[in-house]
């Protein structure tokens, strides 16, 4: 599904303007160029890392010349590079060589004792430092046999003398040992930040859990990291997405520092892929003075703003406009959420980036978070005129129809979460939502029938930035208890693969130059090893990644296979 203007080549055609042979030719291919969903090619050729010929083998080694690399792809399907739509690249820096607390299938922590197994050989290491914070990230009470959080109490008896905090799944909550919350300047006398809370005890002493903004002291603590671990982390993140077939990600809420990280890595020329940063929404004004909005360096783009206007559903901090089915801890029947930012903040903002001209992407997970955000557009539109802005709702997990509609009136895209299906379904269906609500989650059915572009993204480090995965939990929509959720907003293989290419591209203002295999386009391919468009839909996370191509150039190999 495409509903955006996008002249493509009818056929598959050679460049009028190659004046010299190709660097590169692939061959026996099974090449799905994304221009529609029968189109198939079997050759593809590449000079100086763009696309100049796509059709079959004859036609195009007619091209060949005396210095072609000739590369048979033996049937093997090659696509787009894959594009992750929303996503925290710069937060797996400090966290890419710290412990993940993952449940399965991503990790092994299902429960308290596993955190403490991993935590406590994570400690015994030697020469670890007693004055900087120690973090780890990925624990989920959902999944934890336990069903709570870990609290100060627990972590207390095992992270000793060093000052430690574990950040939940969702990247909205974590938890402290007593010497992480002294550490980050939280005692028993601070009161809740705006748009947070400090979790209590009956007696009003800190259980060491924390809300939405009253994380944000954490990611102020880390430890600065020599220019030789930036570049070795930075390495480390590039490798990790270019495993996943992915030649285009996003840090979708960039912060001053870690702005001003990212260019001095792009200035060292150290990009692999395209990396495009959206400025922290109160971080903005002081953002463009590093680098202007929509401007790039060696692959680096300031491409807008970014709002977080609400938590986390599976956290049970997610702005509803109806109450949770089961509120969390201590909350009364009727609670439903809250926002981080109010109607009027958010009308300021989304006014301050229209006069900047800065897309805007805004977390709104409850549909309460994405009537403020509509509302604050609608204002804006009304006040400034319409343009060409691609507002972009950040996961609209429980969009409602009628908010669907407006989107749509408003030309804005969802970048739906659809792996919430897979990883929390069960928890959404049977505590979070309700059965009818959690069935609507990520209602990509309800895109369709309203013929409105959206995108999918898994949220990493939230998610591992498995794009398979993303794809099969959007076509399939299963739990992790083997039930379907959501059968009417099942998508079909060829719309999930527009959604990490296409229509990524379209989000980025980049579908003149990425996002399917056309003559003139930048050559950002993966081969894997089966076409997903033609296996049983429940085998396609399943299916290997065999090779990341950026720019016509490899940069992973799979060497399991």
């Amino acid at each position: 599904m495409k509903t955006f203007p996008l002249s493509l080549l009818a056929g598959f055609l050679v460049s009028p303007f190659v004046l010299a042979s190709p660097d590169l030719i692939f061959t026996n291919g099974d090449v799905i160029t994304v221009t529609g969903e029968s189109d198939r090619a079997e050759a593809v050729a590449i000079k100086d890392g763009i696309i100049v010929a796509v059709g079959n083998n004859q036609e195009i080694l007619n091209q060949k010349g005396t210095n072609t690399q000739i590369r048979d792809l033996k049937g093997k399907t090659l696509a787009p590079g894959f594009i992750d739509s929303h996503g925290h690249f710069a937060q797996y820096l400090p966290l890419i060589e710290s412990p993940f607390l993952y449940p399965a299938p991503m990790g092994e922590v299902n429960s308290f004792d596993d955190i403490k197994q991993i935590m406590t050989d994570y400690f015994n290491q030697p020469n670890l430092d007693t004055n900087s914070l120690h973090v780890a990230f990925g624990y989920d009470d959902a999944e934890l046999k336990e069903k709570q959080h870990p609290t100060k109490q627990f972590f207390d008896t095992f992270s000793k003398e060093y000052p430690f905090c574990a950040v939940h799944i969702s990247g909205h909550l974590a938890s402290c040992n007593s010497k992480g919350l002294d550490f980050i300047g939280f005692t028993k006398q601070s009161t809740n930040p705006d748009g947070g809370v400090l979790r209590r005890d009956n007696n009003g002493e800190l259980t060491g859990v924390l809300e939405e903004s009253a994380i944000y002291p954490i990611l102020g603590n880390l430890p600065e990291m020599t220019q030789e671990d930036a570049i070795r982390r930075f390495g480390k993140v590039q490798d990790l997405y270019a495993g996943y077939g992915i030649t285009t990600t996003q840090e979708g809420l960039a912060t001053l520092p870690a702005l001003n990280a990212m260019k001095t890595m792009a200035e060292q020329d150290l990009l692999k892929i395209d990396l495009l940063a959206y400025a922290k929404w109160v971080d903005l004004k002081e953002a463009v003075k590093v680098m202007p909005i929509k401007s790039s360096i060696n692959g680096l783009t300031l491409a807008g703003v970014k709002m977080v206007g609400d938590g986390s559903p599976q956290g049970k901090t997610a702005y509803l406009s109806t109450p949770y089915f089961e509120p969390p801890h201590s909350h009364a029947y009727d609670y439903h959420g809250y926002p981080v930012l109010t109607q009027e903040e958010m009308n300021q903002w989304v006014d301050t980036a229209y006069q900047m001209n800065a897309q805007i992407l805004s977390h709104s997970n409850g549909d309460a978070s994405a009537d403020i955000l509509l509302n604050a557009v609608e204002l804006a539109d009304a006040k400034y005129g319409k343009e060409d802005r691609r507002t972009v709702v950040i996961h609209a997990q429980t969009t409602r129809l009628d908010q669907i509609k407006r989107m749509k009136k408003n030309e804005m895209i969802p970048s739906f979460f659809p792996t919430h299906t897979f990883f929390w379904g069960d928890w959404h269906r049977d505590s979070v939502l309700g059965p009818w609500r959690a069935s609507n989650i990520s209602p990509m059915g309800w895109a369709n029938s309203n013929d409105l572009m959206f995108t999918i993204h898994m949220d990493a480090p939230v998610l591992f930035p498995d794009m398979m995965t993303n794809m099969w939990s959007a076509v399939n929509r299963v739990t992790r208890s083997n039930q379907t959720l959501g059968e009417h907003h099942k998508i079909t293989p060829y719309q999930a693969l527009e959604a990490i290419t296409i229509n990524a591209a379209y989000q980025n203002f980049e579908e003149k130059s990425k996002g399917s295999i056309e003559v003139g386009k930048r050559a950002d391919l993966v081969i894997l090893n089966n076409n997903l468009l033609d296996v049983d839909p429940m085998k396609i996370k399943d299916i290997p990644i065999l090779e990341t191509i950026k720019d016509g150039k490899t940069i992973y190999v799979n060497q399991s296979l």
